[in-house]
């Protein structure tokens, strides 16, 4: 049994990741902040992780399906299935999407905020 689009999205949005500012003043708000973000990036992986085998048992229900001997000769009803199967992925995918720019946002916001924390040497240093 698969979870709705929609709730993998409302989880996303109770992270509160919007709400997290990323303007340190200080080391240790920087670090406090870095505690935060690398908590949000935890909790999306977890979050894309399940939508991730939602998504699988989509595809794999679709696929027995397109096995049936009826289908599997008829390419009208072939297409149709998959027609099906794209919409109804079509969700999950948008909730992919944002998850990964998410992701993509905050770890930029780690790196800065380790930089800034000195945890990490930029790699634009010369030696």
């Amino acid at each position: 049994m698969v979870i709705d689009p929609r709730f993998y999205k409302e989880q996303v949005e109770e992270l509160g990741i919007e709400g997290i500012e990323i303007d340190p003043s200080s080391e240790e708000e920087a670090l406090r902040i870095l505690r935060e973000v690398e908590d949000a990036i935890r909790n999306l992986k977890r979050i894309r992780y399940n939508l991730h085998m939602d998504m699988r048992l989509i595809r794999r229900e679709y696929l027995e399906k397109m096995r049936d001997p009826d289908i599997r000769g008829d390419v009208k009803r072939r297409r149709a299935l998959m027609d099906e199967r794209d919409d109804l992925l079509g969700p999950y995918e948008g909730v992919d999407r944002i998850i990964e720019t998410l992701l993509e946002q905050l770890e930029d916001a780690s790196i800065f905020l380790r930089e800034y924390a000195g945890l990490e040497i930029a790699s634009t240093e010369e030696w």
